[in-house]
């Protein structure tokens, strides 16, 4: 006659830390646990951290005598097989290999069944039956309660070892959930530890974060190899604007030009406004300057004057923009520029010089490949390139 009914637990499934581990624990029933010790076991989460110590020495007890009154089996699955095949693969080979270890210590033929709590059927070779899953909610099962203890103690005595080696991670207290404090710490991927389930969204979100990044755009030939790279490290949103081009119907095709690249990148774009009037305000009285000089200035300023107030009010910190791509572009001044801008909205310019590293020559491959149009000027209506001749204002009329 089968005498012997089996219960596993497991403990560590939902944390973001290290290991899970399972229990398969049986009494026997030729040899029970006193009446009074048994009436002390409960569910492992509504008792205290020392009553499950105290509780778990005992059973671990009363396991070792000439003949046990309980027999276990314990497994640990650590956080590197939980990232390779999943928390729900690894919580039953952690489940199966503490049943091997119990099958060892028992007559499996006096086995009258394997109880689970939980709706996951796992099937188990080692078995003769099939285990038999229940979600017990607020039964009470000793037994169940009894492996959980162990479980639970179990992997809380070595996840306080490791406490010792990340103290920042204030194990002791929020033992190894999601909560507020773990949040907190995780701040960067460098404080995730070895112990971290990588695979876990949390914790992978930090790994895969990638700070937000705003590239201002007035020239999309000019950004797109920029944006290539600088989408590896950064989550880049692209604002396209450029006040100063002429005619309107150029303005449009370079517009849809830039959507264009934005497609083929898959990245997130603002347009601004067509500020036109605002541009002939901000340089009235330089229109017949050289290139290059206060005219080109006062239009490089508007521009990332304009980038710089969008990043404030998107909360992006870090920012920069495409004008150092062309080599015709004053490196020096633009620079000057940005870095006032940057004090005095507090953010951080992403100095790069664009047009190093061949940026310039694969850009050009870039818009050939892609059939992306190429304009041969500014955009600017006194620009020396600009079609029909450079305008020149007779400012005695």
């Amino acid at each position: 006659m089968w005498k012997i009914k089996i219960w596993v637990d497991e403990a560590g499934r939902w944390p973001w830390l290290w290991s899970v581990v399972a229990c398969a624990l049986c009494f026997n029933p030729e040899n029970k646990p006193d009446k009074e010790f048994l009436k002390e076991i409960n569910d492992s989460k509504k008792i205290s951290e020392k009553k499950r110590e105290e509780l778990y020495n005992k059973l671990i007890q009363l396991s070792v005598w000439e003949n046990p009154s309980v027999f276990f089996g314990v497994w640990v699955v650590d956080n590197y097989i939980i990232d390779e095949i999943n928390i729900k693969k690894a919580n039953r080979e952690a489940m199966r290999r503490a049943l091997v270890e119990l099958l060892r210590k028992i007559d499996t033929d006096e086995i009258d069944s394997v109880l689970i709590d939980g709706n996951d059927n796992y099937k188990f070779d080692e078995l003769k039956r099939p285990a038999v899953f229940i979600i017990w909610w607020d039964a009470k099962i000793i037994e169940i309660w009894a492996a959980s203890i162990i479980a639970k103690v179990f992997r809380d005595k070595l996840m306080l070892t490791y406490s010792s080696l990340y103290p920042e991670l204030n194990l002791e207290n929020h033992k190894w959930y999601g909560t507020k404090k773990h949040i907190e710490y995780l701040s960067d991927k460098s404080k995730i530890t070895w112990i971290h389930r990588l695979s876990y969204k949390p914790v992978k979100k930090v790994l895969e974060y990638k700070p937000k990044l705003l590239l201002h755009v007035c020239c999309w030939p000019d950004a797109t190899i920029p944006i290539v790279d600088l989408k590896e490290k950064y989550e880049v949103i692209w604002f396209w604007y450029d006040p100063n081009i002429q005619p309107k119907k150029e303005y449009d095709k370079r517009l849809d030009n830039f959507k264009k690249v934005c497609d083929i990148e898959k990245i997130d774009y603002i347009v601004g406004p067509y500020d036109v009037k605002n541009f002939f305000d901000e340089i009235k009285g330089l229109e017949n300057t050289p290139e290059k000089w206060d005219k080109c200035t006062k239009c490089y300023d508007m521009r990332l004057r304009k980038t710089a107030e969008l990043a404030v009010e998107l909360w992006i910190k870090e920012w920069t923009s495409t004008l150092n791509t062309s080599p015709h572009k004053d490196l020096v001044k633009m620079f000057s520029l940005w870095d006032k801008h940057s004090l005095q909205n507090n953010l951080e310019f992403l100095k790069i010089a664009f047009r190093k590293n061949w940026w310039f020559e694969r850009s050009v491959d870039y818009t050939k490949k892609h059939n992306i149009y190429r304009q041969n000027y500014c955009g600017c209506i006194y620009s020396d390139t600009y079609p029909g001749g450079r305008v020149i204002l007779n400012n005695n009329k």
